[in-house]
């Protein structure tokens, strides 16, 4: 019993870590609203594309630390719960976020003009026990750009 109560936390703590390195390196483009009671997941995707016109790579970034930010209500709410030391709340945010696939139709042999769509999907019942609502938007579309000639 002891080896899996281990288990579950040092894998509860590994994934935080895990999502808190992913987010690092994604743009933080969206302004964080935290008063309408909704976080839109697509609001903080962005595409980048490489490589040569016609054999172009795209790879699709997550900004999870400001989708968190949004999804408690703000930093100061994060530095209040952090205070408190309570993880029983910040568990159910992890559970929710670690919950979200996102999911691109076409990520290679790309071309400027392209189209390319980026679809995300979770776990409803993590989201909802957490209190998160995630919005209706479920797919975004990006124009590739910036290829090389």
């Amino acid at each position: 019993m002891f080896k899996f109560r281990k288990t579950v936390v040092l894998a509860t703590v590994g994934m935080s870590i895990l999502l808190a390195l992913a987010g690092c390196g994604a743009e933080k483009k969206t302004q964080i609203n935290t008063t309408d009671g909704i976080t839109n997941i697509l609001d903080y995707v962005t595409v980048d594309f490489n490589g040569k016109n016609g054999e172009g790579t795209a790879f699709v970034n997550v900004d999870y630390d400001g989708m968190e930010t949004e999804m408690v209500g703000g930093k100061e709410k994060i530095e209040e719960l952090d205070e408190l030391g309570d993880l029983t709340e910040l568990t159910k945010y992890i559970n929710a976020v670690s919950s979200i696939s996102v999911s691109i139709d076409k990520n290679k042999e790309l071309s400027n003009g392209d189209e390319v769509v980026v679809s995300v999907t979770y776990d409803e019942t993590a989201a909802e026990s957490a209190g998160v609502v995630f919005g209706d938007e479920t797919s975004k579309s990006f124009e590739v750009k910036g290829l090389k000639k």
